[in-house]
């Protein structure tokens, strides 16, 4: 039984920018929005934890849009009417300790990429949760290869600003320097090392007048030293690497239009949940890019959904709907298999350097057939109930896409952007095209021929 039952004609699932962006202009366009997130509006997921300075919305302002606004309200399936097209969502509210059913003419899915809960600041909401949700209906992935972004991070926090250590010396713990290590060019000769000694760094390149423009910039970044009485600029601090997926990466969602649709009816994606390769291709697109896609990608999202609600009219609130979601919520099989040992076996696969950083055929195969196994135990007995239902379903999501990530990079044979193979180091012209990817229990990965946006009409 559903302890909440709503009805609305947009439902937004994530509270980052590109979510409120989607659920704003959306209402501004004559929808009855919800927005749900993971955790609260304004305060959820990576941007708002980095410091972007872009990124702050207090929740009043949705409201005075007329948006309903359910925080700690993470999605926990989609629903779909009798043609498979997006009609809605299911989830548990935290707070309240209860489920909750939001019926609707459309959804943006606005949940963020997945860092497998590497620590990296204000990305353990980050599960790729929206991409577990928009495959189990059928939609594609796309550019999952570009998911390997690691970011550089002093040992002791979990704060990522790689752009600070383009001013940073590298150096073994000798004192002596790290050579070729850098943070644009030169973060696997720092992953290399990693793999046998610790790393550290000094930001000894930054001027007196660069110093105080970074602490005005990115007083958070500074916090962690501050509190531990080190001078960056002075002393010697160890380093780590971050892993940062889909959050940092490229891959994602597949879009078929400029409005952000899917190639499901009434599903839409926006900011990290969708492939941002339209406007970075195999790279990063860091901060800048990436706020800017959330924002755009929202406005067009909201939009766009609002639209395709308004055309379904009444018939949107009376649809029959069911669930789709599978792994995690409705196991095939009577044998148990716990979040926490399903999410151990993903990370065993994904935060090594070695096996997703430095890329190699040889170890991208075996960790591929891990995954497969994890998956397998995953869809036969993971179950939960209550919050804990929250768990099974990020850990199915990060076993979804860990094993999308490396089936596409397995298919690209060259290395391209942030892809990068050791067994195969330089480019491919014959591979000048987007690799798309989907499945659950069968994975696969084909080259995506002619042009990938279709105009909206």
């Amino acid at each position: 039984m559903t302890d909440l039952d709503l009805i609305a004609d947009v439902l937004v699932a994530g509270g980052g920018p590109a979510g409120a962006w989607a659920a704003v202009k959306a209402a501004e366009s004559g929808a009855d929005v919800v927005l749900v997130d993971k955790g609260y509006l304004g305060t959820s997921g990576a941007t708002a934890a980095a410091g972007t300075g872009v990124w702050y919305v207090d929740p009043d302002p949705a409201r005075r849009s007329g948006v309903r606004v359910l925080d700690h309200s993470p999605v926990t399936e989609l629903l779909v009417d009798a043609d498979g097209a997006g009609a809605g969502a299911a989830g548990h509210r935290r707070q309240h300790g209860h489920s909750y059913r939001v019926r609707a003419g459309a959804v943006v899915l606005a949940t963020g990429g997945c860092a497998f809960l590497s620590k990296a600041l204000g990305c353990d909401v980050n599960t790729g949760d929206g991409a577990l949700f928009a495959a189990e209906t059928g939609a594609e992935l796309s550019g999952m290869e570009f998911s390997n972004a690691y970011a550089i991070a002093p040992e002791f926090t979990s704060v990522t600003k790689t752009a600070f250590y383009s001013y940073a010396t590298f150096y073994h713990a000798d004192g002596s320097v790290l050579e070729g290590a850098g943070s644009t060019r030169g973060r696997s000769v720092i992953a290399r090392a990693l793999l046998s000694e610790r790393v550290f760094c000094r930001l000894d390149q930054a001027g007196e007048g660069i110093r105080q423009a970074m602490r005005l910039a990115q007083p958070n970044f500074f916090l962690p030293f501050d509190r531990q009485g080190i001078d960056p600029f002075t002393e010697l601090f160890p380093v780590t690497l971050l892993a940062e997926g889909t959050v940092r990466g490229t891959g994602g969602i597949r879009l078929t239009g400029y409005d952000c649709a899917t190639s499901v009816p009434g599903l839409y994606a926006a900011g990290d949940t969708a492939t941002r390769e339209p406007i970075c291709g195999g790279f990063t697109g860091g901060g800048s890019h990436n706020a800017a896609w959330a924002m755009s990608s929202g406005t067009w999202a909201g939009q766009a959904a609002a639209r395709h609600a308004r055309a379904l009219g009444a018939r949107a609130a009376t649809r029959a709907v069911r669930g789709a979601g599978g792994a995690g919520l409705r196991p095939t099989g009577g044998d148990r298999a716990g979040h926490r040992e399903i999410i151990d076996a993903v990370q065993a696969e994904v935060l090594p350097y070695e096996k997703n950083y430095l890329r190699h055929g040889d170890r991208l195969a075996p960790a591929l057939a891990s995954l497969d196994e994890t998956w397998k135990r995953a869809r036969h007995g993971l179950r939960a109930d209550g919050p804990d239902v929250v768990r099974a379903r990020s850990a199915a999501a990060m076993a979804a896409h860990a094993r999308w990530m490396y089936a596409s990079a397995l298919a690209r044979t060259e290395s391209r952007g942030m892809h990068k193979r050791a067994d195969h180091p330089g480019s491919d012209p014959a591979q000048h095209h987007r690799l798309i990817s989907g499945g659950l229990d069968e994975v696969w990965v084909l080259p995506e021929t002619g042009w990938p946006l279709a105009v909206a009409s």
